[in-house]
């Protein structure tokens, strides 16, 4: 099928595999499957650090985690959704099926670069969204501290056209 959700999909894929290629060592391409109602891309993101559920939270520094960008079958009209295998501490992510609320608002152009931009802000604590629709860890959202975390992401080289940046994605 040559549709647009058929040709975006497979730039969104392309565009992947160029981010993985420029980041061998934060990033890791593992596969894409179709699934009834949606097609998933699963990747390893390394060199991340978040919070480990548990009383009380535990930092996981330079840790890896594998993860499922699903695009659900009305894509780009809706957004992409990232499911993380292992959950982690944040308020945004759900605690038991690891989903991570990445978006408040969303565009139709939005690709898996903001996608994987969005879930390394809010593994390591920069990107917090407080409203009640998007909170699913309360006690996270609780437990917020007053001072910033130290949590970090290894930065991820972008490739626009010839010229190349790095860029907190």
């Amino acid at each position: 099928m040559n549709d647009v959700r058929s040709r975006r999909l497979d730039k969104e894929w392309e565009l992947l595999a160029m981010l993985a290629e420029h980041n061998p060592n934060g990033l890791k391409v593992l596969q894409r499957d179709v699934q009834l109602d949606a097609e998933v891309f699963q990747i390893a993101l390394h060199r991340t650090s978040a919070l480990r559920i548990g009383s009380p939270p535990s930092l996981l520094v330079s840790a890896s985690h594998r993860v499922s960008l699903r695009y659900p079958e009305y894509f780009p009209s809706v957004p992409i959704e990232a499911f993380l295998g292992t959950p982690v501490f944040h308020p945004n992510v759900h605690p038991e099926n690891g989903f991570v609320c990445l978006w408040s608002t969303f565009s139709t152009g939005d690709t898996i670069v903001e996608a994987i931009r969005q879930l390394h802000r809010v593994i390591a604590w920069e990107l917090l969204n407080h409203r009640p629709e998007h909170v699913m860890q309360p006690s996270a959202l609780q437990w917020v501290p007053d001072v910033p975390l130290p949590l970090a992401y290894q930065p991820l080289l972008v490739q626009i056209g010839r010229a190349s940046c790095r860029e907190r994605v």
